[in-house]
């Protein structure tokens, strides 16, 4: 009976670490989960929630979006397609995310983001700051010199 009781406890302590891992409802954990999760909020007309996903600094793009495209413009789009992310890292918390989305429309759409890693979580930048620019310039001149 001991023993079962332990086993019982053993597996229940590994299913639990299991599922607290669990990373899919986190989408800040890579520039891939990040990309899918802002593209799919924007491209659907969910500004509000595609503002968690974005840098404090590209929010006023988000808003501009926001009044640029009347909710009406996205009745009935609930959910877009997406091709296979790739991932480009430019640094160790910068990197450039292409895909194909494909519209709610049945468009296809070539989709590049840029994506910043910030206190241990990625966002995506649609503004570079100044501290962006710069690492960038330098990768870009250890590239050139390279």
């Amino acid at each position: 009976m001991k023993n079962y009781i332990r086993l019982s406890l053993i597996c229940l302590t590994i299913f639990l670490l299991g599922t607290s891992c669990d990373n899919s409802k986190n989408p800040y954990h890579s520039p891939k989960s990040i990309t899918k999760a802002f593209a799919e909020s924007l491209y659907t007309g969910k500004f509000d929630e595609a503002k968690q996903y974005v840098t404090p600094e590209s929010i006023p793009i988000i808003n501009f979006y926001q009044h640029a495209f009347p909710p009406e413009n996205f009745d009935g789009c609930d959910h877009i397609g997406m091709g296979e992310i790739t991932v480009r890292e430019i640094s160790d918390t910068t990197a450039l995310c292409k895909c194909i989305v494909t519209l709610c429309n049945g468009k296809n759409s070539n989709s590049s983001t840029k994506v910043v890693k910030r206190d241990g979580k990625w966002y995506v930048t649609l503004r570079e700051s100044e501290s962006e620019k710069k690492e960038e310039a330098e990768e870009q001149i250890k590239k050139f010199n390279n």
